[in-house]
C-alpha cells in the first residue's frame, strides 16, 4: 500500500481519537491490516504473536 496524506479532521475526545477517513481508503488500509496479519502475526505454532494480536484488534476496528 502506498503511502497516503491524512488530509481528515482528528478530533480528541477525552481519551480517544476520532478520524474520519473516505471509505475507499478505510478499504485499503482493512486490506493492508489483514495482509500483514497474514505475514507477520503468527508466531511457529500458528498462534498470534505480540504484532497479530495488535493487528487482528485493528482488522476489527476497521472492519466497515
Amino acid at each position: 500500500m502506498k503511502h497516503k496524506k491524512i488530509s481528515s479532521d482528528m478530533i480528541a475526545q477525552e481519551s480517544s481519537v476520532i478520524l474520519d477517513f473516505e471509505e475507499n481508503y478505510l478499504i485499503d488500509l482493512h486490506d493492508w491490516v489483514n495482509d500483514q496479519l497474514q505475514v507477520t502475526g503468527f508466531d511457529e505454532n500458528y498462534e498470534l504473536n505480540n504484532e497479530g494480536k495488535i493487528l487482528d484488534n485493528l482488522v476489527d476496528v476497521l472492519n466497515v
